[in-house]
């Protein structure tokens, strides 16, 4: 299992850049760990964009992985990782849901650089 951050899912969904790098984290959605701020991240970001297909599109497929509420532990472990790296807070909840799972976290975004348990997808080259 591996928790997929919003950054993931949106490079998928837009055919970003690191589509192809990140797609595989995709190809197994019942072990796929999403977040619901992750959720609501990639459905608010197609939305802005005035994408709202992708965003249901996105949805839909998020659905078929295991969706894990904020709850009061998570919300703690994410405050104390904040504190700790200087997350934001939602950065800080995706991450407290992988550690609290011990599930890696698989994400584009360099906010989580050299974080333990962290698998960073960049732009090769």
């Amino acid at each position: 299992m591996v928790v997929v951050d919003s950054s993931i899912w949106l490079e998928v969904v837009a055919d970003g850049p690191l589509a192809g790098a990140c797609a595989p984290y995709l190809s197994d959605l019942a072990a796929v760990v999403t977040p619901t701020m992750v959720l609501f991240e990639v459905y608010r970001i197609c939305m802005r964009r005035g994408e709202e297909r992708t965003a249901m599109a996105a949805v839909g497929e998020m659905e078929h992985s295991h969706i894990a509420p904020a709850d009061s532990s998570v919300v703690i472990t994410a405050a104390e990782l904040s504190i700790d790296h200087g997350l934001a807070a939602a950065d800080a909840i995706v991450y407290a849901t992988a550690r609290l799972r011990g599930c890696d976290l698989v994400t584009a975004d360099a906010d989580f650089h050299g974080l333990p348990g962290v698998v960073l997808v960049e732009a090769s080259g």
